[in-house]
């Protein structure tokens, strides 16, 4: 922070960053997205974290049911160590596509030889790949670590379920906070509109929560390749609106949307950069899923305040 007299020179180098941060109260940087343009929450961790309701006639759903496993195989299996972070599940043909690219998926009882188990296990989430391509009859995925695996012998089921999972909106803007009295105001909204559910027994409640959550780069080295991003880790939960909610018939259920408006937020961090993202998360111990999330007017910005 400046301070005056400026009798030293680092008093002039924070007089000279003062003036340049912008009036008081203002500060200079400045990010955010807005949109009105209808648009799926795709359940994804790897952006475009939605899909325009124009741009796609497949509706993209955060609960798949399980689908028989018909051959699984490693694909790029380095030929020193006989690993890879890579394998393709093939499953019984689907009518269009049932995952996305950074989708989180479950396989389950896969049977390899010599047996491995390797095949078996969540892929994806928390900022991991998951699936890397998909097709009406196969899925290629990606691990977290380099693994060994056998020849597919028999069984197998993969499905997708996204419930008491965060899951990131389109809304988002990154800020450098530079001083050690900065504050970062927030403000968002959106709004959801009518949305649906499966419940497959009768009577059973959900929560559904919307929070603005804050990341940062889980090293201070930024990127040096062109293109090529940090790797942002979670960091801390700023703001949260939340509704209840539940349904009495089975099968698929539309229920009414709701708009959540964050209005003042106020965030005080260290010194650093950070990734501010509109999230959402259905939350229930209940066996009703989640399907499909619309949206419309959203937004999300933030400003640098200087002390």
């Amino acid at each position: 922070m400046s301070q005056y007299p400026v009798n030293t020179t680092q008093g002039l180098y924070d007089a000279v960053n003062y003036l340049l941060a912008g009036p008081d109260g203002l500060g200079q940087n400045f990010a955010g997205f807005s949109a009105y343009i209808p648009a799926y929450v795709k359940g994804s961790y790897r952006q475009p974290f939605t899909i325009d309701t124009t741009a796609t006639t497949i509706v993209p759903t955060w609960y798949v049911d399980n689908i028989n496993v018909t051959n699984a195989f490693p694909v790029n299996v380095n030929t020193t160590t006989g690993e890879t972070y890579q394998v393709q599940i093939n499953f019984d043909p689907q009518s269009a596509p049932p995952f996305y690219v950074g989708d989180e998926l479950i396989v389950g009882g896969i049977v390899d030889s010599p047996f491995t188990d390797n095949y078996n296990g969540t892929y994806g989430g928390g900022g991991n790949s998951g699936v890397l391509s998909c097709t009406t009859s196969s899925v290629v995925l990606q691990t977290n670590n380099p693994y060994s695996y056998g020849t597919y012998t028999s069984g197998g089921y993969i499905g997708k379920d996204i419930s008491n999972t965060v899951v990131s909106t389109d809304c988002n803007a990154r800020v450098t906070v530079t001083g050690a009295t900065d504050r970062v105001f927030i403000s968002a909204q959106l709004k959801l509109e009518d949305y649906k559910v499966f419940n497959p027994y009768g009577i059973h409640s959900f929560t559904l929560q919307i929070s603005i959550n804050r990341y940062k780069p889980d090293t201070n080295a930024p990127p040096t390749a062109p293109g090529v991003d940090f790797s942002f880790v979670f960091d801390a939960t700023i703001a949260v609106r939340s509704i209840s909610n539940g349904t009495n018939g089975t099968g698929e259920i539309t229920l009414t949307g709701s708009e959540f408006i964050f209005t003042t937020v106020l965030d005080h961090p260290t010194v650093g950069y950070y990734w501010y993202i509109l999230e959402m998360e259905f939350i229930t111990t209940d066996p009703i899923k989640p399907i499909s999330f619309p949206v419309s007017v959203r937004s999300l910005t933030a400003q640098v305040i200087k002390a």
